[in-house]
């Protein structure tokens, strides 16, 4: 069986865009099984964990799609970063592997952020955010990442806003590549209201990354939703 990287381009790209979709899809459907109105006060590790632990339950039911037996979830583990050992090393919020034989195994990281008070873009968009894509801490070996928006207050299109505005604010310390902005992410609306950036990242070597933005819901009951 070929690998990933073995493949010409045009196929590589096929099977990544592929694999990333797979990966909205479980996110999607682990979040279907949550209550999400009862974690609208949670903080950001509780929700990811039950994210994960609804993710798991998908791919581990009797009911799971071949392709799923592919997939593995990881909640919260640690990066091999150059320089960085034991506890020091960073931790990526969600990692989902695709166990694909022998060699290198296609990863998507996922950083996840509360969007719920005045700061929050600038947490979602800093150091700890998509930042974390920028300067190589995650996904430092693959093409893609994702970012997911816990929206606490107000709607995901006032916060789909206020990100956009904020984008535009930042797009020189993003690295943003040129000509492009925070946009739909092609090839994946059918699926959820999906946004994708490009940017460069440090070192340049690392080449450019996409990003997938995805908000999900988890107001309070009673809060209108438009």
């Amino acid at each position: 069986m070929l690998l990933l990287f073995a493949l010409p381009r045009d196929r590589a790209d096929l099977y990544r865009s592929a694999f990333i979709r797979n990966c909205h899809i479980l996110v999607l459907r682990g979040y279907e099984l949550l209550k999400a109105a009862d974690l609208s006060q949670a903080e950001e590790t509780s929700i990811t964990g039950e994210l994960v632990r609804g993710v798991r339950e998908v791919l581990e039911s009797e009911d799971a799609e071949p392709w799923m037996q592919s997939f593995e979830v990881l909640d919260d583990p640690p990066q091999d970063v150059s320089g960085k050992l034991g506890r020091s090393r960073p931790r990526v919020d969600i990692e989902f592997v695709r166990l694909s034989g022998r060699g290198k195994r296609p990863r998507f990281h996922i950083e996840a952020k509360r969007l719920y008070r005045s700061d929050s873009v600038k947490e979602y968009f800093g150091d700890s955010g998509l930042g974390c894509f920028i300067v190589g801490r995650y996904a430092a070996q693959e093409a893609a990442g994702g970012m997911l928006g816990y929206v606490q207050t107000d709607t995901a299109l006032t916060w789909l806003d206020r990100l956009r505005t904020g984008f535009a604010e930042r797009a020189e310390t993003l690295r943003v590549a040129k000509g492009t902005t925070l946009a739909e992410a092609e090839g994946l609306q059918d699926l959820a209201p999906l946004q994708m950036s490009r940017h460069g990242r440090e070192p340049a070597a690392l080449g450019q990354i996409e990003v997938f933005h995805l908000l999900l819901d988890f107001l309070p009951p009673l809060v209108p939703r438009a």
